[in-house]
């Protein structure tokens, strides 16, 4: 799902792409158009300082409109005054002013005079925009070797995996851990699923749909079982009486059927203990033994996702707990302060209030005498003061200001007194409603705490249960057959179940179930599929091969403008009824797009949710909200039903090439292009942890199954786990080149990774061992 710059071939057609600056006829000079003549020279040396993410000085230059608008230095354009005009003066490089500056990071040079000429003209003829030519592609063959994988999805189950080589789609069967087949779009000349390179990869949650991304268009495929009827293939010859006894008696078992391998180098066998077993004719030994059914196969995953969960979510749960605690601590110690305060207080209150008659009585003495001072004056001739009068006043009110000054200080220490006493009050009882909160909290964390215990116990026992039960079969195998390529075997059992195996892996892969059986039979056709007939004639297939179809391409040649470029990602939503798209045009917008899955239809555009191109998307476990990251360095969560930004989360100085929600929604992961991954809490909307110790960018993110485990690729050649708090699990290193995806199945037993040098790997999540690698066709 990465940008490069061998990812498309096009071609720009028309005159509104000129690239040869000073390529401008004398028409065009005379009358000369805005997008045909002026735009390409300014686009080549103005507009990478002056566009809509970057506008220098408050200034874009990308329409006239604009230009007429100006920025911080007023209007850069005068319509029909080139003379007046700013970005003429600029572009002769006058004294004042010279753009493009130069030795500029961008490579932008002086304006040739003929284009000058050109300027000045259309400026004067009125600065009109003139109509936009639509810039045509044209799609070239990538060269041979242009093949890397940039993205590859799997479906939920773990079953199959698809990848992305240059316009091309492979799927993998990862039980059999074969090549199943490309998929292709008969319409494209191409022979493949696009013109242009796959950048973006997704399973919808059954499984069923294939969504890719490419420059600008979206494909989406569906699954279909091939129901043509198939002829059988020539029956396998019998195995020799002397092998099966000797198969019998080193695995000491008993054997009630048998099929030979197309090519009789291996033996399945049903056996008496219930088991289908396949062994190497050769040296009589087991190479697997097949127990168990699909359905337990699920069963188990579903259990294993359930511990799973729960594990994550006492853990979460117990951090609460530990958090609340430590916050109740800190409560504590506040509570106590308050309270000291309010003891503290009240004992210096009375103290503080009974200096207050004092002081009211000093100052009424002495206002009592300034009083009578000013009676005297008033019965003065005049009612004016001698110069006796006039300094027994001023000696009056000398005596008064301190007294006033003392009963204003002693009013004051009560009142502050007081108010000390209510606020400590109030932060008594704030403090002990936190407490209360934070006592129903923990109340409520560890009843979680027991509702996930128990879930959980529930789901251990119901898990070793199921894997008992691969153990003590219940039904025997009636019959047995091994696919024509012998990657497959079946065997149809007495109760009347029909289950096809993986050889290679040993994992039940399909179940058909049917009435009691204990004379069925079992034949394969030459399509790999398997027949099964009861006493009553009626039969069961298992196995038919499926194939996906084109269901339905959004955007491409239909509807050219519905994607600005390349679709960098695609995500659908857990329930699968919608897809989400991300995408943009480079540098200047990152575009998010819903699709109802259904119809097509579009039922929500968030044009420029980013400044630049959008790289990666996930939805959040509940459906309602929409992680983005993009190249302008930020991840962004949109909540579904209103459109509106719920969470901006910067941090990164890079691309942000990968976002994933865990299991639980609580936390979020982003993966940069500045080699390093950022866990994020989504309670609070901060960052929880920096997770480093990659070299170069970090390509793709997500979490494994219910885990706080998280599976990166990365372009310093490495597949590694880590879990949100940093924590490395593991680390694939010293592939061959730059890696730009990964994925793991959700039990964590299957890694798949793909990169530059075209290989798709596999590897065991247990111990990180290559189990296959498939090479570009």
């Amino acid at each position: 799902m990465k940008i490069r710059s061998s990812s498309i071939r096009w071609l720009c057609q028309g005159s509104a792409f000129l690239l040869a600056a000073g390529m401008v006829s004398a028409a065009a000079v005379e009358q000369p158009e805005f997008y045909r003549d002026v735009y390409p020279f300014l686009k080549s040396n103005c507009l990478a300082c002056h566009n809509k993410t970057t506008a220098k000085a408050g200034l874009n230059m990308e329409t006239p409109e604009l230009m007429i608008k100006g920025g911080d230095s007023g209007p850069s354009i005068v319509p029909g005054k080139s003379a007046e005009s700013l970005l003429v003066e600029a572009s002769v490089h006058s004294p004042d002013i010279e753009m493009p500056p130069p030795n500029n990071k961008s490579g932008a040079v002086k304006l040739t005079t003929a284009e000058i000429a050109v300027l000045k003209t259309w400026i004067d003829q009125g600065a009109k925009a003139g109509e936009q030519m639509e810039r045509q592609v044209t799609f070239k063959a990538l060269s041979p070797g242009i093949d890397p994988i940039y993205s590859l999805a799997l479906t939920r189950d773990g079953r199959f995996a698809v990848c992305g080589r240059a316009h091309r789609l492979f799927l993998y069967d990862l039980a059999t851990r074969q090549f199943v087949a490309e998929i292709t779009d008969s319409a494209e000349k191409s022979g493949g699923a696009h013109r242009a390179m796959v950048q973006s990869l997704a399973f919808s949650p059954d499984g069923t749909r294939l969504a890719s991304g490419s420059f600008r268009e979206v494909k989406l495929w569906k699954r279909e079982t091939v129901s043509a009827d198939s002829p059988a293939p020539p029956d396998p010859k019998p195995a020799d009486e002397a092998l099966l006894k000797k198969i019998a008696e080193t695995g000491k078992v008993a054997i009630l059927n048998h099929q030979l391998s197309a090519d009789g180098k291996v033996l399945v066998t049903g056996c008496a203990d219930g088991s289908v077993r396949v062994w190497d004719t050769a040296s009589a030994k087991s190479l697997a033994e097949l127990r168990g059914s699909a359905a337990v196969v699920k069963d188990i995953a579903a259990h294993e996702w359930t511990v799973a969960r729960e594990t994550l979510e006492q853990a979460f749960q117990k951090a609460e707990v530990t958090r609340i605690e430590a916050q109740n601590k800190a409560l504590d110690e506040l509570l106590k302060k308050a309270q000291d305060a309010i003891v503290a207080m009240k004992k210096v209150l009375p103290e503080k209030q009974k200096a207050v008659k004092p002081a009211q009585d000093e100052r009424a003495n002495a206002q009592k005498a300034v009083d009578e001072v000013l009676a005297k004056i008033k019965a003065a001739p005049g009612g004016k003061a001698d110069e006796g009068l006039e300094k027994e006043l001023k000696n009056a009110q000398e005596k008064l200001a301190p007294f006033a000054m003392k009963e204003t200080s002693a009013l004051a220490a009560v009142s502050a007194t007081e108010n000390n006493i209510k606020d400590s009050e109030v932060e008594v009882k704030r403090i002990n409603e936190s407490k209360a909160k934070n006592a129903a909290a923990i109340t409520a964390a560890n009843a979680a705490i027991e509702a996930a215990k128990k879930s959980q116990e529930k789901a251990v026992a119901d898990l070793a249960a199921a894997k008992a039960a691969l153990t003590k079969p219940t039904a025997k195998p009636v019959a047995v057959a091994f696919s024509p390529d012998g990657q497959r075997a079946a065997a149809v059992f007495d109760d009347g179940r029909l289950t096809v195996w993986a050889v290679t892996t040993g994992i039940a892969i399909e179940d058909q179930a049917g009435p009691a059986a204990p004379n069925a039979t079992l034949a394969v056709r030459q399509d790999g599929s398997f027949s099964a007939v009861g006493p009553d004639g009626k039969g069961r297939i298992a196995g038919a091969p499926v194939r996906w179809v084109l269901e339905r391409t959004l955007g491409g040649d239909k509807d050219p403008h519905l994607f600005a470029d390349r679709v960098n990602a695609v995500q659908f939503s857990p329930d699968g009824k919608l897809l989400a798209t991300g995408g943009g045009e480079p540098s200047r917008s990152g575009d998010l797009t819903l699709f109802d899955v259904a119809t097509g239809k579009a039922t929500a555009t968030w044009k420029d949710r980013h400044t630049d191109i959008v790289m990666s998307l996930d939805f959040s476990p509940d459906g309602k909200r929409l992680a983005s990251g993009a190249a302008d360095k930020i991840a962004r969560v949109t909540e579904i039903a209103t459109g509106k930004q719920v969470n901006l989360l910067e941090g990164h100085t890079h691309y942000v090439m990968g976002v994933a929600f865990r299991a639980d929604g609580r936390v979020l992961a982003s993966a940069g292009a500045d080699g390093v991954v950022l866990s994020w809490d989504m309670i609070l909307g901060e960052r929880k942890k920096k997770i480093e110790g990659w070299t170069k960018e970090v390509t793709s993110v997500q979490f494994i199954g219910a885990t706080n485990q998280i599976v990166t690729s990365a372009g310093d050649n490495r597949v590694r786990i880590v879990n949100d708090e940093g924590g490395e699990v593991r680390s694939i290193a010293g592939l061959p080149d730059f890696m730009q995806a990964a994925a793991c199945t959700a039990n964590g037993a299957t890694l798949v990774g793909g990169g530059e040098d075209s290989t798709l790997r596999i590897w065991s999540g247990a111990d990180g061992k290559e189990l296959a690698a498939f090479a570009a066709k």
